[in-house]
C-alpha cells in the first residue's frame, strides 16, 4: 500500500511570552499549568476554545488560543481519574469518572460541578456521548453495560451487553440516534436502539484486535484502531463489510477524528506520531510530531481545520497547522 512519510526535523525555534513552543512552524506546544496532569481527551469547541481532560490531576482545563492562556477546574471527587467528556446541547460538559464510578457535569458559565453515582458498583465508566435531547450515554467497561442517564429526571438505566465480559469502550451516535459501541474483548460492534434498549451485535472478521475508540465519518462508516494488529479498521453498517489497512509503522492508535475533507486523523501512541488516512486514495500520511520523546493521545479538529492533540509525555496541548500538514500530500 502506498503511503507518504514525513519525518519532520522539528527544531525548537522560540518561545512566546506565554511559553508556547513552536516547532518548524507547523506545530505549537502549550505546556499545561499542572505538572504530571496526564492530559488525555481534547475537544476543540465551536467557540474556538480547546478543552483538555487531565486524568491524573483530576481537572478539566480550557485553553483560549487567542490569549494563549489556560484555566483549570478541579473535579470535586479527588483521584476520580476522568476518562472522557462531551458537551450537551446546552453547553454543559459531561464527563466519566472511572475510579470514582461517577458521571459528572461542569457548567462553564457558572463554574460549578455536579456528580452522580452510577448504580452498578465498580462499573469502570470509560467513554460517553450526549444525544440531541441531552441524554448521556456511556460505556461500563467492567459493568458490561451501556448506561443511559437523563439529566432532567436524574435517573439511570443500564442495558446489559449480550456478550459476557465484552469490555465495551468507544461509543458514538449515528444520524438516526442509534448508539454504537465497540467491545474491546468481545471482538464485536454493538448497536443499541434508544427506543427500548434492544442491542444487536456484529462480530469482527478477525479476533483479538483490542479496539478502544471509534469514530463515524459523514457516510456513516465506523473507523477504529486495531491496536494489536497495527491497523486502521473500518466497518460499514450499511452492508456489514469490514476492512483493515496496515499502518506504515507499528504503533497503537489512540485518539481519532475526521477532518473537513473526510480524512481519518489519528495519534500513534508510543511512537510520537500523527497519522492521516485518505479514504479516497486509501493512502497514509505519517508525521513525527517532535524530536525526542512524545506520546500523542487525544485528538480533535477545530473549525479552521487545525489539529489539536494532547501529549502525555510532554504534559502539553499541541496545535498543528492544518494547512501546513495538507501541503505534505504529494
Amino acid at each position: 500500500m502506498k503511503f507518504f512519510l514525513f519525518a519532520a526535523l522539528l527544531c525548537l525555534v522560540g518561545f512566546s511570552p506565554t511559553h508556547a513552543q513552536e516547532w518548524g512552524g507547523a506545530f505549537k506546544n502549550y505546556p499545561l499549568p499542572t505538572d504530571n496532569a496526564l492530559p488525555s481527551r481534547v475537544i476543540a469547541a465551536a467557540d474556538g476554545s480547546v478543552w483538555v481532560l487531565e486524568a491524573n490531576a483530576g481537572k478539566i482545563a480550557v485553553f483560549q488560543p487567542d490569549k494563549e492562556t489556560f484555566a483549570e477546574y478541579d473535579i470535586p471527587t479527588s483521584n476520580s481519574f476522568p476518562t472522557d467528556f462531551a458537551f450537551d446541547p446546552s453547553g454543559r460538559l459531561w464527563f466519566t469518572e472511572q475510579d470514582a464510578n461517577q458521571l459528572g457535569v461542569f457548567d462553564p458559565v457558572a463554574k460549578t460541578f455536579k456528580e452522580y453515582d452510577i448504580p452498578t458498583i465498580d462499573s469502570f465508566p470509560r467513554r460517553l456521548i450526549v444525544d440531541g435531547k441531552g441524554i448521556v450515554w456511556f460505556t461500563e467497561f467492567y459493568g458490561n453495560a451501556i448506561g443511559r442517564f437523563d439529566p432532567k429526571t436524574e435517573k439511570f438505566i443500564e442495558y446489559a451487553v449480550p456478550t459476557k465480559n465484552s469490555r465495551p469502550t468507544g461509543i458514538l451516535l449515528d444520524k438516526d440516534g442509534q448508539v454504537w459501541f465497540v467491545e474491546t474483548e468481545g471482538d464485536k460492534f454493538g448497536v443499541l436502539d434508544p427506543n427500548g434498549g434492544a442491542i444487536k451485535e456484529f462480530p469482527f472478521v478477525e479476533a483479538f484486535l483490542s479496539p478502544k475508540d471509534i469514530i463515524m465519518d459523514a457516510s456513516g462508516v465506523i473507523w477504529f484502531g486495531a491496536r494489536t494488529r497495527s491497523k486502521l479498521g473500518m466497518f460499514n453498517p450499511a452492508d456489514g463489510k469490514f476492512e483493515g489497512y496496515d499502518l506504515p509503522v507499528r504503533g497503537v492508535i489512540e485518539g481519532m477524528a475526521v477532518d473537513k475533507r473526510g480524512n481519518i486523523l489519528f495519534s500513534l501512541g508510543h511512537v510520537g506520531r500523527l497519522g492521516v488516512f485518505d479514504t479516497g486514495s486509501k493512502s497514509f500520511l505519517e508525521v513525527k510530531v517532535t524530536l525526542g520523546s512524545s506520546e500523542p493521545d487525544g485528538l480533535d479538529v477545530d473549525g479552521h481545520g487545525d489539529i489539536w492533540f494532547t501529549d502525555i509525555t510532554r504534559n502539553s496541548l499541541v496545535k498543528v497547522n492544518g494547512e501546513e500538514i495538507s501541503k505534505l500530500w504529494l
